[in-house]
């Protein structure tokens, strides 16, 4: 770790070690700085959204640019720019069609939302997009307490406290860096096969839709923890005999490494009574998730019946109390 913070030779900001951009003004980081945190490309066909803010790199032989995010078509062109280069891209591997389908098959899935959403819901934009993702891997040394249903012979507590160490060497924990999808979007696509990934080289991006990468590593740092927080507490409780509450782990992480990488999501847009929603399907595997419109006609159906049922118990109860009293 370097000793000596060094500006950013624009703005004056500070750079992180890790930094290939000024997080204040967007300049590119002195090539000494950035040895061994990755490496740039000249993005071109660039455009910013006017409507969500999005940053993306537009196939070049589009006819009609849309925000696949939002939809809009306000789109801001901009100037070829270095950006960050993906270490590796993971190639489609599911088709539009099937992507369709599975929104078809999603709208009707719930009964809370209206009947008739899927038969009046319209597509309004179906666009595959290379979304930015930060790998990360690291070695976990952890401290773990709980409690477990198991008590020894004589105690008369129904819990019993245990404690205990664990190591953990993981890799492949992913981090959404998309400028627009929520962190908890990203993460609702997610596994994704890594394995797959091939070098940028071997993917035209000129002619491709992808987001440039909007989250720094070092914003990414802390949700990666949190991360392996969540593994290392689901792995430590193998150790629990019986069952288990109330754990909690105290970890330290070595070796934390990132790599950059774009993944392949659909992203579809559709409408239901002149409201939009989105949904997301991992170009990949086919796991997806998305929004859509409640029925607060059902929901208030089910709060009458319910206060109904809940008078006429009353009732009952009141007449056979009457009729006891006789």
């Amino acid at each position: 770790m370097s000793s000596t913070l060094q500006k950013c030779t624009v703005c004056g900001g500070l750079l992180d070690e890790e930094d290939l951009f000024c997080a204040n003004c967007g300049t590119e980081a002195p090539t000494d700085h950035k040895s061994g945190q990755g490496h740039t490309q000249l993005a071109t066909h660039n455009f910013a959204c006017e409507g969500c803010g999005a940053s993306m790199s537009y196939d070049a032989s589009a006819q009609t640019l849309r925000c696949p995010f939002c939809g809009s078509e306000k789109l801001r062109e901009e100037k070829d720019a270095k950006v960050l280069a993906p270490e590796r891209v993971v190639k489609f591997e599911v088709s539009q069609d099937q992507a369709l389908g599975s929104l078809r098959k999603w709208l009707p899935g719930s009964f809370w939302r209206p009947s008739d959403l899927a038969e009046q819901a319209v597509v309004t934009g179906l666009t595959a997009v290379f979304v930015p993702y930060w790998v990360f891997s690291g070695q976990t040394f952890t401290n773990w307490t709980a409690d477990t249903s198991q008590v020894p012979f004589g105690a008369r507590a129904n819990w019993y406290p245990v404690s205990g160490e664990h190591r953990g060497n993981y890799s492949g924990v992913l981090i959404g860096a998309s400028g627009v999808l929520t962190p908890s979007e990203t993460l609702s696509l997610c596994p994704f096969e890594l394995s797959t990934g091939v070098p940028p080289e071997q993917v035209d991006l000129n002619n491709v839709v992808y987001e440039q990468f909007r989250v720094q590593r070092k914003y990414a740092r802390p949700l990666a923890q949190q991360g392996l927080e969540s593994l290392e507490a689901q792995a430590c409780q193998q150790y629990v005999p019986g069952n288990c509450r109330n754990m909690k782990v105290n970890l330290r992480v070595e070796n934390l490494a990132a790599e950059p990488v774009l993944l392949p999501v659909y992203i579809m847009a559709y409408q239901y009574r002149k409201q939009v929603y989105r949904f997301l399907v991992n170009g990949q595997t086919g796991r997806h998730s998305g929004t859509a419109p409640i029925s607060y006609q059902k929901i208030a159906a089910v709060i009458g019946l319910v206060l109904l049922a809940v008078l006429c118990f009353l009732l009952c109860m009141g007449a056979m109390a009457a009729l006891g009293g006789r």
